[in-house]
């Protein structure tokens, strides 16, 4: 049963140990999905008791969230750190190229609990509501680094935005429903020059 409180590690094994529940979370929800994975399985795969589990989170959706927090942002954290449109318009083609890539292997890492995700995302207001907090605050900071950077691009919030679900969408197609007629080396292609015009027109 799950305890009322759960606590914020402090000291560094107690975090480690809280990490260990997020990665063993995430790789099961990977391979099974959310909902055939179980409590037990997690603290199973982290190496940790059940109990040790829901010292630090409140139930299995808890660790869902985490996963989602702490899993998912290091895209953002290379996009932030590599985004800058002053450079070489050749370069930042091969950075795009090179980060729709690993979206779509993500896709495919994550692809048994996606389509599950998703329902959940208009089902489940407490997810809802995170994942459009989470949204806001990774594609607000990326518009951020755009805007710090000295860029003169117009409209970088809205411009992020429409980028940001572009490719979310592109990767879902590849990923999801490939369609035999689409090519879809050139549909990449496509949508790197869009991208780069958002960009670089004003």
């Amino acid at each position: 049963m799950a305890a009322s409180e759960t606590r914020e590690p402090r000291q560094t094994r107690a975090i480690e140990k809280k990490n260990k529940i997020i990665e063993a979370g995430f790789k099961l929800f990977c391979e099974k999905g959310y909902h055939y994975t179980n409590t037990n399985e997690i603290a199973k795969e982290a190496g940790v008791s059940t109990g040790i589990v829901y010292h630090y989170f409140k139930d299995k959706k808890a660790i869902l969230l985490a996963t989602v927090g702490q899993m998912v942002p290091s895209f953002d954290h290379e996009i932030i750190n590599k985004l800058c449109v002053s450079k070489d318009r050749r370069e930042l083609e091969i950075f795009l190229s090179e980060t729709i890539d690993r979206d779509i292997d993500f896709h495919k890492l994550f692809k048994a609990a996606h389509e599950e995700f998703l329902t959940m995302c208009h089902s489940d207001p407490d997810i809802a509501e995170y994942m459009k907090g989470f949204q806001d605050k990774g594609l607000s900071r990326i518009a951020d680094t755009i805007v710090s950077n000295g860029s003169t691009i117009s409209n970088p919030y809205e411009k992020v935005d429409i980028i940001y679900h572009m490719i979310d969408q592109y990767c879902d197609a590849v990923v999801f429903s490939k369609r035999e007629k689409i090519d879809y080396n050139i549909m990449k292609e496509l949508l790197i020059k869009n991208i780069m015009n958002l960009l670089y027109i004003n």
